[in-house]
């Protein structure tokens, strides 16, 4: 589907303006695979490690099925810590998951993570749409990765990698 909407993109591209225009987004986008490569292949390598240092029994006591409410609520409080883009929070999602936390922890994680990032909020909320906005954006969402998370571990079967 990706290589399709590749496809698609670059015969616009050429419709649009010719070879030049092809050549230019081309070119542009191999120097963003430049940038970022090196950064996606750092987290997901150090995901994997990881995931072998981390001690399954304890990830799956502490954000397993039988932690309940208490490990989505722990996992919801680690998104909403985790400092950094979707390079780095999203191999630890996937590292939790492979190392025994349940589904529900895990939506929980990339929901706060996604909708609650501290970070994100003091230094780019605040400052660009105003502490009253911020905070009531923030507020309403509080409790939204919690009700995500539970609502994972209804639809877990579905949501468990083969």
């Amino acid at each position: 589907m990706i290589l399709g909407l590749l496809v698609v993109l670059a015969a616009l591209a050429w419709w649009r303006g010719g070879s030049e225009l092809l050549q230019t987004g081309v070119t542009d986008g191999f120097g963003l695979l430049v940038r970022y490569s090196l950064l996606i292949a750092v987290a997901f390598l150090a995901a994997g490690i990881a995931q072998v240092l981390i001690p399954h029994d304890a990830v799956e006591g502490v954000l397993g099925d039988q932690a309940g409410l208490s490990g989505i609520g722990l996992a919801a409080l680690a998104g909403m810590l985790t400092p950094s883009g979707p390079f780095v929070s999203l191999p630890i999602a996937a590292t939790l998951l492979k190392s025994g936390a349940s589904p529900g922890a895990v939506v929980a994680y990339v929901s706060a993570w996604s909708l609650l990032a501290l970070h994100r909020l003091v230094v780019w909320e605040v400052p660009i749409l105003g502490l009253r906005f911020a905070l009531i954006r923030w507020g309403l969402c509080l409790l939204l990765p919690i009700a995500a998370g539970l609502a994972a571990q209804g639809f877990k079967r579905f949501l468990v990698p083969s």
